[in-house]
């Protein structure tokens, strides 16, 4: 079945423990909820991950943006386990080193500066490829691509 391009389907990675998983997630939030709150959907890594049908139909029926935090790229492989292919991807390590940023001092239970500045970062190369994918054609400009 071939996927509708009027939505994307948003996956961040958990991250648990690390830094990265509130990053994503927050980026995720500003994506959905305030850059395009009708034409994406944010799917839940442990809503998929136990197979509750909104968040498989998300990835079933949508291109997939995945924003993965580190090297484990876990919230790809959970894609790839439920049998979809994977659109794009924005990993935030490869922003971190484009943008010079580091988030030495930073807290996960507490974002600071440098967590927040790496935010608007990746939410600015998110909402690129967004628009790229909900215009249906080929993704240029991403980070990597599966």
């Amino acid at each position: 079945m071939e996927k509708q391009s009027k939505k994307v389907a948003i996956m961040p990675c958990a991250g648990i423990g690390q830094i990265f998983g509130p990053i994503t997630r927050e980026v995720g939030y500003q994506l959905v909820e305030e850059l395009y709150p009708d034409q994406s959907e944010l799917v839940c890594p442990p809503a998929l991950a136990t197979d509750i049908e909104e968040d498989i139909k998300f990835i079933q029926d949508y291109p997939i943006l995945v924003l993965n935090g580190c090297k484990d790229r876990c919230a790809s492989k959970l894609v790839i386990e439920k049998g979809e292919k994977i659109d794009a991807e924005v990993y935030l390590p490869d922003i971190l080193r484009k943008e010079r940023l580091s988030l030495a001092g930073e807290k996960r239970s507490k974002l600071g500066p440098k967590s927040q500045l790496a935010i608007d970062k990746m939410t600015k190369a998110a909402a690129e490829v967004i628009d790229q994918l909900l215009e249906g054609g080929n993704v240029n400009k991403i980070e990597r691509q599966f």
